[in-house]
């Protein structure tokens, strides 16, 4: 069941009380189970909001005319608004067609209010989560009365069920935008203009408005966690595939220096190759010898090799060539109880082992016995990129987002992976 936490604004106990009702049936048709707060004064309710900016309501069905002689529930609604408390709002009111409101605000405010009444809502709270919903008619009877209002708050139950699902939003959109192309400096030729599409990121956390920023590298990474169940994690291989380390043009590792050299060598047309087909490659190379190399691995480390065994591990490591350090790293990867450190000839080196060799990788790389390990070269990349991403984020206005993230973002056995509590779902497209 899905939860809702909901707050009733209403001075009339009898109309309170069904409301309760109607609310929790309503709700409970399309498998929530609802939390339902009750108010029925503005200072009450304005005392409620605030205290909810923390943990907004969900819903806040709110009345207008609360018997007090200044304020009404159009002040309720902008602190709501101001304090982010409520992701929708639905105004069930009578005021435009209750004629004791003369009474308790004056005639000629109640008119004004009456005229003004739409205008007014809509300019203190997001006019996409916001109803407003009229009260049935006080010249009705009592059973039609009922039944109509039910028929009025299946309406709220549906339209926040449509918007519920624009709460959570992270996903890209296209920006185009004109780019001057540039000229000599001395060139008279008018001005001219190309357009240019880039990707920006809309973004909206909990009760806050959507804006958009520009790309930022690991943008794309929490895209694709923010899009997986639960259950799903990312590896730091796939990782990597959406989002390569960039490098400066004309650099290169050592590391990558030797295996280019190693597989042009054997008369593999390395420079044509794009990355995901590199580490195809070279994943394939390991797997040929992979699975003899670490048997013969955990007999030297039991002291258990025999000589000709010694011999053919010499000879799988000759073979192996510059990729020898890889497979060791993945035969530290599939034993990481082992404690021997493993010597990573690249920082990127995940990127390159072959996937189905990486699982159940511990956080820790092995130290000398009874000293702590430190953590995994992918452990370190992931929280490197993790901090960036969660800094940007700080930096442009969503620091609740951020701690959000913070705690349920996580790298377990290396991999990513994203568990959020119940209620929060993502529009990721």
């Amino acid at each position: 069941m899905k939860l809702i936490r909901i707050l009733i604004v209403e001075d009339d106990n009898c109309l309170l009380a069904k409301l309760t009702a109607l609310y929790r049936a309503k709700f409970a048709e399309r498998g929530f189970t609802a939390t339902i707060e009750p108010a029925q004064t503005v200072d009450e309710a304005r005392k409620l909001a605030k205290a909810a900016q923390s943990h907004p309501y969900d819903l806040v069905s709110l009345d207008v005319n609360l018997g007090d002689s200044s304020l009404t529930g159009l002040d309720v609604l902008s602190t709501l608004k101001r304090f982010e408390s409520a992701w929708m709002v639905a105004l069930v009111t009578g005021v435009e067609t209750d004629t004791t409101l003369d009474k308790t605000l004056g005639r000629d405010v109640a008119i004004d209010l009456r005229r003004k009444l739409r205008k007014e809502a809509y300019t203190r709270f997001p006019a996409e989560r916001l109803l407003v919903v009229e009260k049935p008619s006080q010249q009705l009877d009592e059973k039609a009365a009922t039944a109509l209002l039910s028929n009025r708050l299946e309406q709220i139950a549906l339209v926040y069920e449509e918007v519920g699902r624009l709460r959570y939003i992270f996903r890209p959109v296209k920006v185009v935008s004109l780019e001057r192309v540039k000229t000599g400096s001395r060139s008279r030729a008018a001005r001219q203009f190309v357009e240019k599409e880039s990707r920006h990121w809309q973004i909206r956390f909990n009760c806050g408005d959507i804006r958009t920023l520009p790309d930022k590298a690991g943008y794309l990474t929490l895209h694709k966690l923010l899009g997986l169940s639960p259950c799903e994690s990312l590896t730091p291989e796939e990782a990597l595939l959406l989002e390569p380390v960039k490098k400066k043009a004309g650099t290169s590792t050592a590391a990558e220096d030797t295996v280019s050299t190693y597989f042009i060598s054997k008369g593999f047309p390395w420079e044509e190759m794009d990355e995901p087909r590199r580490q195809e490659t070279i994943r394939a190379a390991l797997t040929l010898k992979f699975e003899r190399y670490c048997e013969l691995r955990g007999f030297q480390a039991e002291d258990d090799l025999a000589p000709n065994e010694e011999d053919e591990l010499n000879a799988i490591v000759k073979d192996l060539g510059p990729l020898a350090g890889l497979a060791e790293t993945a035969y530290h990867r599939l034993n990481p109880d082992s404690t021997e450190a493993t010597q990573d000839d690249d920082p990127n080196v995940g990127s390159l082992i072959q996937q189905g060799l990486t699982v159940q990788r511990g956080g820790f790389r092995p130290q000398e016995e009874g000293q702590r390990g430190v953590d995994s070269l992918d452990g370190e990349a992931f929280r490197a990129r993790k901090k960036r991403i969660l800094d940007d984020l700080r930096e442009n206005g969503f620091a609740a987002m951020a701690d959000h993230l913070e705690i349920h973002l996580q790298s377990l056995s290396s991999n990513w992976s994203y568990d959020p509590p119940l209620g929060v779902e993502w529009t990721v497209s």
